[in-house]
């Protein structure tokens, strides 16, 4: 018996016929199913592209390379390596994969309150604000990816992208905020 088959559910017990019936294509699962990973994992890639691309646009990072003049024997000029497309579409390349694992942890957290006796009677996808505890859970499991996904964009932006702390730290509120899994707050009956 697979969850899909709802007319085959009819005999079973009512607490556990709501269990299977929440759990038909909550909105969180659809980057799980196959056919739609590559869309999903496209939209993500565009998504995080324009956040990284906008961002170092308007602080000037953009193809402007910082030139440090040394008086030193034998170094007279150096250049701090060009921020270019090339290297903002592969920054954000690993960005989506990321994101998309965040987004993977994040939906694997709202399965495993699921499979919590003490939380499953309170947690509906099907209606997120259905109650308190059901509205709040989605939240912190949205907050919770969104910052992994700002530690990941602070560490990263330093080192791939050479910002100094206070742009790097800027650049992963900018893209945790933007890219934070918020279709976890949607609920699953709008979709019908």
């Amino acid at each position: 018996m697979t969850l899909f088959e709802k007319d085959k559910c009819d005999n079973a017990s009512p607490k556990s016929k709501t269990v299977l019936y929440n759990l038909i294509f909550p909105i969180w699962v659809f980057p799980f199913i196959p056919a739609r990973i590559p869309i999903v994992f496209v939209v993500n890639f565009v998504i995080d592209a324009a956040v990284i691309w906008l961002y170092l646009k308007k602080h000037k990072k953009l193809n402007n390379p910082k030139i440090y003049c040394f008086r030193a024997f034998g170094s007279e000029k150096t250049i701090q390596p060009q921020i270019d497309n090339r290297m903002v579409l592969r920054y954000s390349f690993r960005a989506a994969l990321f994101g998309y694992f965040a987004d993977f942890l994040g939906g694997m957290l709202m399965v495993g309150l699921l499979e919590t006796a003490r939380l499953a009677k309170y947690i509906d996808t099907y209606f997120v604000w259905s109650n308190f505890v059901s509205g709040l859970m989605h939240i912190l499991v949205t907050l919770l990816v969104g910052f992994l996904i700002y530690k990941h964009h602070r560490r990263v932006g330093k080192k791939r992208l050479n910002l100094s702390a206070d742009e790097a730290r800027s650049l992963g509120l900018a893209v945790g905020i933007l890219t934070a899994p918020w279709f976890f707050l949607i609920p699953t009956a709008w979709l019908y």
